[in-house]
């Protein structure tokens, strides 16, 4: 067999989707470019054939793209529901969803506590007090960090873990709702819309959201945009729609709304900025789970070129990538790597630190990830799942491959 129908055979049998590898590596992409330049200050603009290109408000505004990784994974947690739902595959099972969701996240999720809690952070004395440090460690260990503005705000472990907290949250909830999503798709993701859009009201009204815009209750319309996505490909694929390169086209274009919406996302400061997230939300998720969907459809030539071996393997150490990117970033100026002779290189506009800064973090974020990855996840996976006498699973969480559970 050719080589190319070889590869094809094997994407289809493995039910590898290209489309959410490559929405997760721009994303996370994205938010690592975000968290280096605020240490950085490298001006990420560019000229290219005579004309300007200003990413400053896209690079800028890249936190938001934290969302689409969450819609991500409604979408590929749902998908195995919305088959079962409209008669293909077995039901999935509640325990083995849990399993394979602790089997995915814990190992490096846990080794990144570790190693910063005991390594870093209680050696060089970041805490006022044994109470704050055990408060710290163990909101983290139970998932419940987010729900705590001592232990959201302060806390000296990775910053970026809130996210996982919001994911173990909805993965608590999530086999209930599939359920009910696999029977009435429409009412359960409408449901949770509406529920989204009432929870930001209040909380503009009369929260403070700085703390409540990223909390699960104002993030469900953005499962839902997933979930509702993955039903809708289900039902084509089932149908058997022929790939054409419209689809291809399309996914392209919700790609450029994605960048278009963050770069119309005013820079502001305080509660104005979080305001404008809320708004621009929902229609960023709704883009996400179009290009999802169509990215999906797109024809065989388009998927193997979207699925390279780069794009895999980037996608494949995304997930620790996400974990250690921004905390080593900022050990790195502390301890000057590279050298700097300003008290402030990134205010100073320190030149060529900045780049070299910018090159180091790349660097040293995949070194750590692909570390993490080879060294810590898969062996960790593959030693807890013969234990439960299954296969390793497949990746559902925002940053892990995106092959089908």
């Amino acid at each position: 067999m050719p080589l190319r129908r070889r590869e094809a055979a094997r994407m289809k049998r493995e039910g590898y989707l290209p489309a959410a590898d490559l929405l997760r590596v721009l994303c996370i992409g994205l938010i690592g470019w975000y968290h280096f330049w605020q240490l950085s200050w490298l001006d990420p603009s560019f000229d290219l054939f005579g004309r300007h290109f200003d990413w400053q408000h896209v690079i800028r505004n890249g936190y938001m793209l934290v969302d689409m990784l969450l819609l991500l994974s409604g979408f590929l947690l749902a998908l195995p529901w919305a088959r079962w739902g409209q008669g293909r595959g077995e039901k999935p099972d509640a325990a083995v969803f849990y399993k394979k969701r602790a089997v995915r996240i814990l190992p490096s999720y846990l080794f990144a506590i570790f190693i910063v809690f005991f390594a870093w952070a209680l050696p060089t004395g970041q805490y006022a007090s044994a109470g704050d440090a055990l408060r710290d460690l163990l909101s983290h260990l139970t998932f419940t960090h987010n729900l705590f503005r001592a232990t959201l705000y302060n806390s000296h472990l990775p910053g970026v873990l809130w996210t996982l907290a919001v994911e173990v949250q909805f993965y608590a909830v999530f086999p209930l709702l599939g359920r009910l999503y696999a029977r009435r798709p429409a009412l359960v993701c409408g449901t949770m819309t509406a529920a989204a859009l009432v929870c930001r009201a209040l909380a503009v009204r009369y929260g403070d959201l700085s703390f409540l815009v990223n909390q699960l209750p104002l993030l469900l319309d953005v499962y839902a945009a997933g979930m509702l996505a993955a039903w809708f490909f289900a039902r084509l694929e089932h149908a058997g729609l022929r790939r054409r390169w419209p689809f291809a086209l399309l996914a392209v274009l919700c790609l450029c709304c994605i960048l278009q919406i963050l770069y119309l996302q005013i820079i502001t400061g305080g509660d104005q900025i979080k305001r404008m997230q809320l708004v621009w939300r929902l229609p960023m998720a709704v883009f996400g789970a179009l290009f999802l969907l169509f990215g999906s459809l797109a024809p065989r030539g388009v998927l193997r070129a979207t699925g390279n071996p780069v794009t895999r393997f980037l996608s494949g150490v995304s997930y620790n990538f996400y974990i250690w990117h921004q905390f080593l970033a900022r050990r790195l100026v502390d301890w000057h790597i590279p050298a700097y002779t300003a008290e402030l290189p990134n205010q100073a506009y320190e030149q060529p630190w900045q780049s070299r800064y910018m090159l180091v973090c790349v660097l040293t974020a995949l070194l750590a990830a692909a570390a993490a990855t080879y060294g810590i996840e898969k062996p960790a996976s593959r030693l807890l799942s013969a234990r439960t006498g299954r296969e390793p699973p497949r990746a559902v969480t925002p940053t892990g491959q995106a092959r089908r559970p």
